[in-house]
Protein backbone atom coordinates (compact mmCIF):
# COMPACT_ATOMS: atom_id res chain seq x y z
CA UNK A 1 0.00 0.00 0.00
CA UNK A 2 1.55 3.71 -0.89
CA UNK A 3 0.18 6.75 0.66
CA UNK A 4 1.08 10.04 -0.54
CA UNK A 5 0.10 13.96 0.39
CA UNK A 6 -1.96 15.86 -1.86
CA UNK A 7 -2.78 19.30 -1.55
CA UNK A 8 -2.41 18.76 2.08
CA UNK A 9 -4.49 15.96 2.60
CA UNK A 10 -3.81 12.23 2.82
CA UNK A 11 -4.89 10.00 0.22
CA UNK A 12 -4.49 6.29 0.49
CA UNK A 13 -4.19 3.87 -2.01
CA UNK A 14 -5.04 0.75 -1.71
CA UNK A 15 -2.73 -2.76 -2.21
CA UNK A 16 -3.27 -4.43 -5.25
CA UNK A 17 -5.28 -7.68 -3.75
CA UNK A 18 -5.49 -11.21 -5.07
CA UNK A 19 -9.34 -11.99 -5.37
CA UNK A 20 -10.32 -15.26 -3.92
CA UNK A 21 -11.40 -18.32 -5.70
CA UNK A 22 -14.07 -19.23 -3.24
CA UNK A 23 -17.00 -19.36 -5.44
CA UNK A 24 -18.08 -15.94 -4.84
CA UNK A 25 -18.77 -13.47 -7.26
CA UNK A 26 -16.61 -10.40 -7.34
CA UNK A 27 -19.33 -8.03 -7.47
CA UNK A 28 -20.93 -10.65 -4.28
CA UNK A 29 -17.40 -10.08 -2.15
CA UNK A 30 -17.83 -6.53 -2.87
CA UNK A 31 -21.31 -6.14 -0.96
CA UNK A 32 -20.72 -8.17 1.47
CA UNK A 33 -17.25 -6.44 2.42
CA UNK A 34 -19.24 -2.98 2.36
CA UNK A 35 -21.79 -3.97 4.69
CA UNK A 36 -19.29 -6.23 6.98
CA UNK A 37 -17.47 -2.80 7.23
CA UNK A 38 -20.59 -0.90 8.19
CA UNK A 39 -21.01 -3.73 10.88
CA UNK A 40 -17.34 -2.99 12.51
CA UNK A 41 -17.85 1.05 12.32
CA UNK A 42 -21.24 -0.29 14.23
CA UNK A 43 -18.94 -2.08 17.14
CA UNK A 44 -16.46 0.65 17.19
CA UNK A 45 -18.97 3.11 17.89
CA UNK A 46 -20.71 0.85 20.58
CA UNK A 47 -17.05 0.03 22.14
CA UNK A 48 -16.00 3.61 22.25
CA UNK A 49 -19.35 4.33 23.92
CA UNK A 50 -19.25 1.47 26.01
CA UNK A 51 -15.70 2.25 26.87
CA UNK A 52 -16.62 6.04 27.74
CA UNK A 53 -19.70 4.77 30.08
CA UNK A 54 -17.47 2.99 31.97
CA UNK A 55 -14.72 6.04 32.80
CA UNK A 56 -17.85 8.24 33.63
CA UNK A 57 -20.11 6.06 35.04
CA UNK A 58 -21.34 7.81 38.72
CA UNK A 59 -23.62 7.35 41.68
CA UNK A 60 -24.80 4.04 42.94
CA UNK A 61 -24.69 1.44 40.35
CA UNK A 62 -20.79 2.49 39.87
CA UNK A 63 -19.50 -0.91 41.67
CA UNK A 64 -21.52 -2.88 39.33
CA UNK A 65 -21.66 -1.20 35.90
CA UNK A 66 -18.22 -0.30 35.85
CA UNK A 67 -17.15 -3.62 35.50
CA UNK A 68 -20.02 -4.40 33.15
CA UNK A 69 -19.29 -2.16 31.21
CA UNK A 70 -15.70 -3.65 31.11
CA UNK A 71 -16.59 -6.76 29.95
CA UNK A 72 -18.98 -5.42 27.20
CA UNK A 73 -16.20 -3.55 25.59
CA UNK A 74 -13.91 -6.56 26.11
CA UNK A 75 -16.35 -8.67 24.39
CA UNK A 76 -16.96 -5.65 21.00
CA UNK A 77 -12.77 -5.53 21.11
CA UNK A 78 -13.04 -9.40 20.04
CA UNK A 79 -15.91 -8.94 17.91
CA UNK A 80 -14.00 -5.91 15.77
CA UNK A 81 -11.43 -7.65 15.51
CA UNK A 82 -13.51 -10.95 13.71
CA UNK A 83 -15.67 -8.98 11.63
CA UNK A 84 -11.92 -6.87 10.51
CA UNK A 85 -10.51 -10.78 9.81
CA UNK A 86 -13.49 -11.34 7.92
CA UNK A 87 -13.59 -8.46 5.36
CA UNK A 88 -9.81 -9.53 4.69
CA UNK A 89 -11.26 -13.38 4.22
CA UNK A 90 -13.47 -12.34 1.75
CA UNK A 91 -10.37 -10.61 -0.35
CA UNK A 92 -11.44 -6.94 0.41
CA UNK A 93 -9.58 -4.17 3.03
CA UNK A 94 -11.22 -3.51 6.63
CA UNK A 95 -11.90 -0.14 7.34
CA UNK A 96 -10.08 1.00 10.10
CA UNK A 97 -9.50 5.10 10.62
CA UNK A 98 -11.81 7.09 12.66
CA UNK A 99 -13.20 8.93 9.46
CA UNK A 100 -14.15 5.42 7.75
CA UNK A 101 -16.25 4.46 11.02
CA UNK A 102 -17.70 8.10 11.04
CA UNK A 103 -19.14 8.03 8.10
CA UNK A 104 -19.82 4.35 7.97
CA UNK A 105 -22.26 3.80 11.45
CA UNK A 106 -25.36 4.00 11.49
CA UNK A 107 -25.79 4.73 15.33
CA UNK A 108 -25.47 7.74 17.12
CA UNK A 109 -23.51 9.53 19.47
CA UNK A 110 -24.10 12.37 22.25
CA UNK A 111 -21.10 14.19 22.49
CA UNK A 112 -20.79 16.23 25.78
CA UNK A 113 -23.64 14.32 27.20
CA UNK A 114 -22.95 11.98 30.18
CA UNK A 115 -26.36 10.23 30.41
CA UNK A 116 -27.52 8.77 33.76
CA UNK A 117 -26.50 5.36 35.23
CA UNK A 118 -30.18 3.85 33.64
CA UNK A 119 -29.80 5.69 30.67
CA UNK A 120 -26.49 4.40 30.33
CA UNK A 121 -27.86 1.11 30.08
CA UNK A 122 -30.66 2.34 27.76
CA UNK A 123 -28.54 3.53 25.13
CA UNK A 124 -26.21 0.82 25.15
CA UNK A 125 -29.25 -1.62 24.58
CA UNK A 126 -31.20 0.36 21.88
CA UNK A 127 -28.15 0.39 19.84
CA UNK A 128 -27.58 -3.15 20.40
CA UNK A 129 -30.81 -3.96 19.81
CA UNK A 130 -30.58 -1.98 16.18
CA UNK A 131 -27.26 -3.77 15.53
CA UNK A 132 -29.35 -7.21 15.86
CA UNK A 133 -31.90 -6.39 13.36
CA UNK A 134 -29.19 -4.92 11.28
CA UNK A 135 -27.39 -8.09 11.06
CA UNK A 136 -31.18 -10.42 11.04
CA UNK A 137 -31.37 -8.86 7.75
CA UNK A 138 -27.60 -9.31 6.67
CA UNK A 139 -27.89 -13.10 7.55
CA UNK A 140 -30.61 -13.48 4.69
CA UNK A 141 -28.91 -11.26 2.35
CA UNK A 142 -25.32 -12.91 2.68
CA UNK A 143 -27.19 -16.17 2.58
CA UNK A 144 -29.50 -15.41 -0.20
CA UNK A 145 -28.73 -12.63 -2.55
CA UNK A 146 -24.88 -12.64 -2.37
CA UNK A 147 -24.41 -16.55 -2.04
CA UNK A 148 -22.13 -16.23 0.86
CA UNK A 149 -23.16 -19.09 3.85
CA UNK A 150 -19.85 -18.29 5.46
CA UNK A 151 -20.43 -14.75 6.12
CA UNK A 152 -24.22 -15.46 6.63
CA UNK A 153 -22.85 -18.06 9.80
CA UNK A 154 -20.14 -15.74 10.84
CA UNK A 155 -23.21 -12.90 11.42
CA UNK A 156 -25.53 -15.25 13.32
CA UNK A 157 -22.45 -15.73 15.73
CA UNK A 158 -21.93 -12.24 15.78
CA UNK A 159 -25.69 -11.56 15.71
CA UNK A 160 -26.05 -14.53 18.97
CA UNK A 161 -23.32 -12.55 20.93
CA UNK A 162 -25.21 -9.29 20.88
CA UNK A 163 -28.43 -10.81 21.63
CA UNK A 164 -26.78 -11.73 24.57
CA UNK A 165 -25.21 -8.53 25.79
CA UNK A 166 -28.78 -7.14 25.09
CA UNK A 167 -30.52 -9.91 27.57
CA UNK A 168 -27.87 -8.79 30.16
CA UNK A 169 -28.87 -4.98 29.58
CA UNK A 170 -32.49 -5.82 29.48
CA UNK A 171 -32.39 -7.67 32.69
CA UNK A 172 -30.47 -4.73 34.66
CA UNK A 173 -33.12 -2.45 33.66
CA UNK A 174 -35.78 -5.11 34.70
CA UNK A 175 -34.61 -5.34 37.89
Amino acid sequence: MSTRKTNGAVAVSTPKLIAPNIGISDAARRATAKLLNVHLANVFVLYTKTRNYHWNIVGMQFQPLHGFFEEQYDALAEAMDAIAERVRQIGSVAAGTLEEFSKLTTLKEEPGHVPTAHEMVANLLADHEQIIRDLRKDVDATADEYKDTGTSDFLTGLMEQHEKMAWMLRAFLEG
